[in-house]
């Protein structure tokens, strides 16, 4: 099949990046090479660009088979999309912040990939909360209800809170059907939608047309006992109370608009000590 293949290089040896990057950045070459498909850097200026499509064009033509241009971070000058249609004003922070503000202590959190996570750090630091009861799914979006189901197996007396993020869902949506199957009742999942892969561009996700998309109606459709939406803090602190008095599997969808803080800060604590605290935290039961 002659595809050109275009593969974003995170974790690029020797150049500094989020550590679920590191690995993955060491074996690209490797893997590529393995399965015979030849590759090369993307250069960043105009000629050498040209020149390595001219050399993947080749390729492609002759042998009909595929070849990979590695993008290096900051190859292409930063491109700014247009903010979509703002529908809910409330913030993802803010909607992050009153959800955990009225967890109880022995209550489980796992978090999605991205922004998310790095608020939810953010705030527990900011309230001289230990990290403890928070895994941070780094690096796996889509994975994160999964990773709640299995603790909700493993741990049925506590609640669990899968807090989710609109593409994370869509990403791995076959989870849902699971878990609607599983039907743990201490799965309480909170899905955080602002139409928008907020943590990799901004590019709109399906669900930012709600007219076509409904989160609410496919929980439902996928087994979950019941399903709502919040599009205000009140809203909000009640669906977080509802989820507390209901049995699960469950599904609150709270919807924010996109975007978040510049100065928003990351996780100072490694991936190693966030899984041994939060296994510590998990044991006590």
């Amino acid at each position: 099949m002659p595809l050109l293949l275009l593969v974003g290089w995170r974790g690029e040896p020797g150049k500094r990046d989020e550590p679920q990057h590191l690995l993955q950045g060491q074996v690209t070459p490797g893997l590529l090479a393995a399965l015979g498909i030849p590759f090369q850097s993307l250069p960043d200026y105009f000629e050498g660009a040209r020149d390595a499509l001219y050399t993947a064009k080749k390729h492609m033509q002759h042998n009909n088979s595929a070849y990979c241009l590695l993008v290096k971070r900051q190859t292409f000058l930063p491109h700014v999309l247009p903010p979509p249609p703002a529908k809910c004003p409330l913030k993802r922070e803010d909607a992050v912040k009153l959800v955990v503000a009225n967890l109880k202590d022995r209550d489980v959190v796992i978090s999605t990939t991205g922004m998310l996570s790095r608020e939810l750090f953010e705030y527990r630091k900011s309230v001289s909360q230990g990290h403890e009861r928070d895994f941070l799914t780094v690096g796996s979006m889509g994975h994160a209800s999964s990773i709640a189901l299995g603790i909700a197996i493993q741990r049925p007396k506590r609640q669990i809170f899968c807090i989710d993020g609109d593409g994370s869902v869509i990403m791995h949506m076959g989870a849902l059907a699971v878990i609607g199957q599983t039907e743990p009742q201490n799965f309480k999942h909170i899905i955080i939608n602002n139409g928008t892969h907020d943590s990799v561009g901004g590019q709109p996700s399906a669900a930012l047309d709600e007219n076509k998309f409904q989160l609410v109606k496919i929980a439902l459709a996928c087994g979950y006992k019941e399903a709502r939406a919040a599009t205000t803090l009140e809203e909000i602190k009640a669906g977080v109370e509802w989820m507390h008095s209901t049995k699960g599997p469950i599904a609150l969808e709270i919807k924010v608009s996109p975007g978040s803080r510049k100065n928003l800060g990351r996780p100072t604590r490694t991936p190693i000590q966030n899984k041994k605290d939060f296994m510590h935290f998990l044991a006590l039961s």
